[in-house]
């Protein structure tokens, strides 16, 4: 008999609750695994490091460090796939998070049915908005200009103040990678000098 291929799954959500539920939906699910649950932001680097993981749920609300910063870590340097679930009514993060390359945005209050949809969609390369997280994402635009999710990442940091060297760690990369990504963005963003990238990132919506 040719065994089945599981999605590994981590979990990472600080609420018990949130956590057996997710556990006890993916057991039900034959092409699921759950090989980890956190609790806490700053470990998921080192877990999606040491071992095999296909998709990462992440809730935004995390009490150790920013959802959003945890995103930009395991997007920025290892291109994961990502799906937020949130409880949060801060739909501004929320579609930062899409902009940073998060795979899919799910609601705790959404029925199981939507996990299971977003998580078959992100895995297929897809982007999946439940309907409810449309419809409360519907006021935010576009911006004109479309970064790759490692040149998002870069300027997530960017714009918290870290240099090229901090940033260059952060996404495991070469300093001169940092450096031609910050050209990239100067070029996208058509601003004349790297203090100026930040500034016309928040003027197109971008950050």
């Amino acid at each position: 008999m040719a065994m089945s291929t599981h999605h590994r799954i981590l979990i990472v959500d600080d609420h018990p609750i949130t956590q057996g539920g997710l556990r006890l939906l993916f057991a039900g699910q034959e092409r699921f695994l759950v090989v980890g649950t956190l609790d806490r932001g700053a470990t998921v680097s080192a877990f999606v490091q040491s071992q095999p993981v296909d998709l990462v749920i992440l809730d935004l609300n995390l009490p150790d460090v920013r959802g959003i910063n945890v995103l930009a870590e395991i997007i920025g340097s290892r291109d994961m796939t990502v799906i937020i679930l949130t409880g949060e009514t801060q739909y501004g993060e929320v579609d930062y998070a899409l902009k940073l390359g998060a795979r899919a945005v799910v609601s705790k209050a959404d029925p199981p049915r939507e996990i299971l949809a977003a998580c078959d969609a992100a895995l297929a390369g897809d982007i999946y908005i439940s309907p409810q997280m449309r419809e409360a994402l519907g006021r935010y635009r576009q911006p004109p200009v479309t970064l790759s999710s490692r040149q998002m990442a870069i300027l997530h940091y960017l714009a918290q103040g870290e240099s090229n060297k901090e940033i260059a760690y952060r996404l495991s990369i070469a300093q001169p990678t940092v450096s031609f990504h910050i050209a990239e963005l100067r070029r996208k963003l058509e601003v004349s000098h790297n203090r100026k990238i930040v500034d016309r990132a928040h003027e197109l919506n971008l950050l």
